[in-house]
């Protein structure tokens, strides 16, 4: 399973780009990556966001590391 940090380079985002696209702060992609709690919605913006920059779709259980409130 990949990473939330894996799957943002893969799309070749920033962390402010990532953030942008899914509408939340940068501080918060910052602390998912890094395996801190985040909302659900959050999260769920976050992959989704992903999601569409990859073209393919990302479930947040596939996502290792995520940790969701």
């Amino acid at each position: 399973m990949p990473t939330l940090k894996e799957l943002r380079l893969e799309a070749r985002l920033s962390l402010t780009q990532l953030a942008r696209l899914a509408d939340v702060d940068r501080q918060t992609v910052d602390r998912a990556e890094n395996g801190e709690p985040v909302r659900d919605f959050k999260a769920s913006a976050i992959a989704q966001a992903l999601a569409r920059q990859l073209n393919r779709e990302i479930k947040l259980d596939e996502i290792e590391g995520l940790n969701i409130l």
